[in-house]
C-alpha cells in the first residue's frame, strides 16, 4: 500500500475514533444531567414541606379550641353551680361563656378551612411524590441504557486504537510528519481522495501535472489549492 493510501487508512481510523469520543462525552454529559429529577426532588421537598406546615397550624389550632373549650366548660360549672350569687358577676360569666361560645365557631370555621388546605396540600405531595418516583426509575431505564452504550462505544475505540497503532507501523516518519503538520490545520482531514479530476476536500481541479503525479503513486503529492495530500483509490 501507498503512503498516501496507508495514511488516508489512519485518517479514516482516527476520525471513527474521534467520533466515538465524541459520542462517550456525550452520553457522560446525560449521565451527569439529572436536571430534570432536580426540579422533580424540589417540587416534592416544597409540596412536603407545605403539608407539614398546615398539619402544624392545624395542630396549633385544635389547641386553641382545646383551651376555648376548657374555658368555657369551667366558666359554665362556675355559672350554674349556685356558687354565684352576685347578679353582675352572673352576667359577666354568661357574657363569657357567650364569647368563648362564639370564639369556638369562629376556631371551627378556621379548622375546617385548614383541613381543606392540607388535603389540597395531601394531594399535590402524593401527586410530586408519584412523580418524583416514576422518573427516577425513568432515569435508572436511561441510565442502564446509556453505560451499556458508552460500554460499546469504548470497546470500539480500544479496538480502533489498536488498529491505528497498527496501521502507524507501515507509515515512513517522514509521511507522518507531513501528515501531523496538517491534521490540526485540515480539521483532521489532512488527506483528500482525488474526484475525477478535482481535490475532494475544497473542489478545486488539479492539473495535469499533479494528476499524473497521484496515479503514479511514487510520493506524497498535495492539492495546488489546500494544501492536503490527495490520492486516488
Amino acid at each position: 500500500m501507498s503512503q498516501g493510501r496507508a495514511l488516508h487508512q489512519v485518517q479514516e481510523i482516527e476520525l471513527a475514533i474521534i467520533e466515538h469520543t465524541r459520542e462517550i462525552k456525550a452520553i457522560n454529559a446525560r449521565l451527569a444531567d439529572d436536571e430534570e429529577i432536580r426540579r422533580l426532588q424540589a417540587k416534592f421537598e416544597a409540596a412536603q414541606s407545605a403539608l407539614a406546615d398546615v398539619g402544624k397550624r392545624i395542630r396549633g389550632m385544635e389547641s386553641q379550641i382545646e383551651t376555648v373549650v376548657t374555658k368555657r366548660q369551667a366558666a359554665e360549672t362556675r355559672l350554674y353551680s349556685g356558687k354565684v350569687k352576685n347578679p353582675k358577676e352572673l352576667q359577666d360569666m354568661q357574657r363569657e361563656v357567650e364569647s368563648l361560645t362564639r370564639r369556638r365557631a369562629e376556631l371551627d370555621d378556621e379548622l375546617l378551612f385548614m383541613m381543606m388546605e392540607r388535603e389540597e396540600a395531601d394531594q399535590a405531595f402524593q401527586q410530586s411524590a408519584a412523580e418524583l418516583k416514576d422518573r427516577r426509575g425513568e432515569r435508572e431505564a436511561e441510565e442502564r441504557g446509556l453505560r451499556k452504550e458508552k460500554a460499546d462505544l469504548t470497546e470500539k475505540a480500544e479496538r480502533l486504537m489498536a488498529k491505528r497503532k497498527q496501521a502507524l507501523k507501515g507509515i515512513q516518519a517522514a509521511a507522518l510528519k507531513t501528515y501531523s503538520g496538517l491534521r490540526r490545520a485540515k480539521s483532521n482531514r489532512p488527506v483528500a481522495v482525488l474526484k475525477a479530476k478535482a481535490c475532494g476536500a475544497c473542489g478545486i481541479e488539479q492539473n495535469g501535472a499533479i494528476i499524473a503525479a497521484i496515479h503514479r503513486d511514487e510520493h506524497l503529492v498535495k492539492c495546488r489549492h489546500c494544501g492536503r495530500i490527495l490520492i486516488k483509490l
